[in-house]
């Protein structure tokens, strides 16, 4: 049997102690379901803002990107490339388990009667891009299926840039491009759909076509693109890879077994500005831990000063008695981490409540201007609740053991004269 553990239950800490006994009760307990609920709180919301902001920045760019031939000698850039032959089985070794697009993107100029703006088309092989996230970004019309021939004419423009130009679902503005050497094409294009990702400096440069309408711009024809996209990688790992592309690349290049050396680029290097920002969130969680956890210790401590105040004559009778001050230490930090516990259920309660119906309601709101947003997120990962939830008692365990001492310490002729 637990001694320490068992002569600790039997303590009155709570009801039936003295007011301040009670009231220290309160504050120890109060003070743990704060820090577990706002911990619990920081880390689902930093979680939820790392899910979503990331899937946005993919959404826009692939993990890795094989861009179009340069010539290290001259310093001058292909503006096309083509995937096949050799290239295909290099990136295929090199990226097994990647999902390769051919992709096109062009700078255009979109017309009205009235007024104009300038945007970058994307355009995706059909057969091989998904377009899930653009589909989930659509807030008027509907996406257009780039795999049929009928819809070779159809854009898809962000709210900001409809809204700029007046523009509609079914408007029919007119599309310039400009080649190399100064030849202008101009297209009539379909507004088939509007999007709105609320990332605001993309949406505001973004619009997609088919990938058919950019070749043929270009002059290109058919599996030409201006880059190969790759996904699927994971941002993690997207810079690893990424080198080790380059690496074969370059060695091919060297023994000719590619006639042209291209450049490889990652998601960590073009969607920096978003990514570095989730750092700084990580950081700041850091902190909020660390404060949540002086508050959980400082009023910890003061309960269990108020606890061996309120038993300084059960001390002395413990002493007397023969009790080791090992065990009078081990009652006190088994009676204090009673406190504990209920505030760690106070707090689970409190937090993952307020999680849960955040996720279902999105009461809080955010300005999508500022965060990209239009409500806090939250993932709830179980298992890093749980792992919080161990830290925090095994924390505060270690927080009460150096108090405990003045317990144990304790004159037990003294505590016979303590009123």
């Amino acid at each position: 049997m637990n001694v320490p553990a068992w002569i600790a239950s039997r303590l009155r800490i709570g009801a039936g102690s003295s007011r301040s006994a009670r009231t220290g009760a309160v504050i120890a307990v109060a003070g743990v379901a704060i820090a577990i609920a706002v911990m619990e709180f920081t880390m689902a919301v930093v979680g939820g803002f790392r899910d979503e902001i990331r899937e946005k920045v993919l959404g826009f760019d692939a993990e890795v990107s094989v861009t179009p031939a340069y010539d290290p000698e001259t310093a001058v850039s292909d503006e096309y490339l083509r995937y096949d032959g050799r290239l295909r089985a290099i990136v295929d070794s090199v990226c097994p388990g990647a999902s390769a697009v051919l992709a096109a993107r062009r700078p255009a100029v979109v017309k009205t009667d009235s007024d104009f703006a300038a945007v970058y088309f994307a355009a995706f092989d059909p057969s091989a891009h998904d377009y899930s996230f653009e589909r989930s970004c659509v807030v008027a019309g509907e996406w257009p299926d780039y795999a049929a021939d009928s819809t070779g004419s159809h854009i898809v423009l962000s709210s900001i840039t409809a809204r700029s130009l007046r523009l509609g679902v079914g408007d029919r503005p007119m599309l310039y491009f400009v080649n190399d050497g100064g030849v202008i094409r101009a297209r009539r294009a379909t507004v088939a759909a509007i999007f709105d990702s609320r990332m605001d400096e993309r949406d505001r440069n973004t619009a997609y076509a088919s990938l058919s309408m950019l070749q043929a711009v270009g002059g290109t024809g058919t599996g030409w693109g201006t880059a190969i996209e790759l996904r699927g990688i994971g941002v993690d790992s997207a810079a690893a890879v990424a080198d080790r592309l380059q690496r074969a690349l370059v060695a091919e290049w060297q023994t000719d077994g590619i006639d042209k050396l291209y450049p490889v680029d990652n998601v960590t290097r073009s969607g920096a500005i978003y990514l570095n920002w989730l750092d700084l969130l990580d950081t700041n969680v850091v902190v909020i831990f660390i404060l949540m956890l002086l508050v959980a210790a400082s009023t910890l401590v003061a309960g269990l000063f108020i606890i061996v105040l309120e038993h300084i004559t059960t001390i002395g009778t413990l002493r007397s008695l023969g009790a080791s001050r090992g065990l009078v230490r081990g009652v006190f930090v088994a009676a204090a981490m009673r406190l504990v516990g209920r505030g760690m259920v106070a707090g689970n309660v409190l937090g993952i409540g307020i999680l849960l119906l955040q996720k279902c309601t999105r009461f809080i709101p955010l300005d999508p201007e500022m965060y990209y947003l239009d409500h806090v997120p939250v993932a709830i990962n179980w298992w890093l609740i749980l792992a919080l939830n161990a830290g925090v008692a095994v924390a505060a365990w270690l927080i009460l053991v150096l108090p405990s001492r003045i317990a144990a310490n304790v004159d037990p002729a003294r505590t016979m004269r303590y009123e």
